[in-house]
């Protein structure tokens, strides 16, 4: 047996252990329960904004939300995360997390109604990371 360690796996070898990690929780809980989530902000076929994310039984999984920022602080940030909740709700969420930096949308999230239940400090060095959960 040997331990090898790298600071460049494959993309291979992260598909390896990830879809591990996947067949062990399908002792849990069924694939089905999971569906990916998107809503897009678009003018003429452009994407200038959108939420990415999922759902996985109760819980909403918002990944990304980017919007130009030409457009931001115009209510068009809360009429996206507002059309993924009420889609998530749709799909059976109950609850919503979420996380971001400190150079990023903690006041943002924090007016849509999430209430921070973690921070890291110096993270990565200099910053915080808030996550943040909501009841849908």
């Amino acid at each position: 047996m040997t331990i090898r360690i790298t600071t460049s796996p494959s993309e291979s070898e992260v598909a390896r252990i990830h879809q591990s990690l996947i067949n062990y929780n399908l002792q849990f809980f069924s694939e089905d329960i999971h569906s990916p989530l998107a809503v897009f902000y678009e003018q003429e076929g452009e994407i200038l904004g959108g939420i990415t994310g999922s759902t996985l039984g109760n819980w909403l999984r918002i990944n990304y939300f980017w919007l130009e920022e030409s457009l931001r602080k115009q209510g068009i940030g809360s009429q996206l995360i507002q059309a993924m909740e009420n889609k998530a709700k749709e799909l059976g969420a109950k609850y919503a997390q979420v996380d971001t930096f400190s150079f990023q949308a903690k006041p943002f999230y924090e007016k849509q109604g999430y209430q921070v239940i973690s921070t890291l400090i110096e993270y990565p060095i200099k910053h915080e990371r808030y996550y943040f959960m909501k009841a849908l």
